[in-house]
């Protein structure tokens, strides 16, 4: 049995080989989407089922592993920024705040699939004088980054926030599989 991360995050890479996890990677692009008719959880459970299953069919006896990590903030989904300016907005309206990150995991093996969602909320200090290395983040910031020094307070899993809750993925595939990792 194989596991394959259907992702070429760079974070979520690192977290799975943290835990000692052979695993390879095999990701596909698909266009995002959100379906806005479902409650938040069930649309960001969708998008990683999505984002998934196509590797899921080329690997039907394996383990494969996709997700997605969202920014939630008074309501609404906070993407990454896509400039310097966006990302000093989005940085500063998450000042002295508390916001949601949401990760969203689909985990696929043989004819089984398990979805789920993790929340984990996150709280900065005033960072109106932060930008991080914001390229290609939720949210625009990295917790492990230069962020960090900006939490005042971190409640749930802070691998969740850096892009995959690896011990509640490592729970689920071993209830799959019926095997230790």
């Amino acid at each position: 049995m194989k596991i394959i991360l259907a992702s070429t995050s760079p974070r979520r890479k690192e977290l799975l080989e943290r835990e000692g996890i052979d695993f390879i990677i095999d990701a596909s692009s698909i266009t995002e989407y959100l379906d806005s008719s479902l409650e938040i959880e069930e649309r960001l459970k969708k998008l990683a089922y999505d984002k998934g299953i196509s590797i899921h069919e080329k690997y039907p006896d394996d383990v494969v592993i996709s997700a997605d990590t969202t920014i939630y903030h008074n309501g609404k989904i906070i993407g990454k920024a896509h400039s310097a300016h966006e990302a000093r907005e989005i940085l500063e309206s998450l000042s002295s705040d508390t916001h949601s990150v949401f990760t969203s995991v689909a985990v696929f093996y043989k004819d089984q699939v398990c979805t789920f969602v993790d929340e984990t909320k996150v709280t900065f200090k005033n960072i109106s004088d932060m930008i991080d290395d914001w390229q290609g983040k939720a949210g625009a910031y990295a917790i492990q980054g230069v962020a960090g020094k900006f939490i005042e307070e971190v409640q749930g899993d802070i691998d969740n926030v850096i892009g995959l809750p690896v011990k509640h993925v490592i729970e689920v595939i071993e209830t799959l599989t019926k095997k230790p990792l």
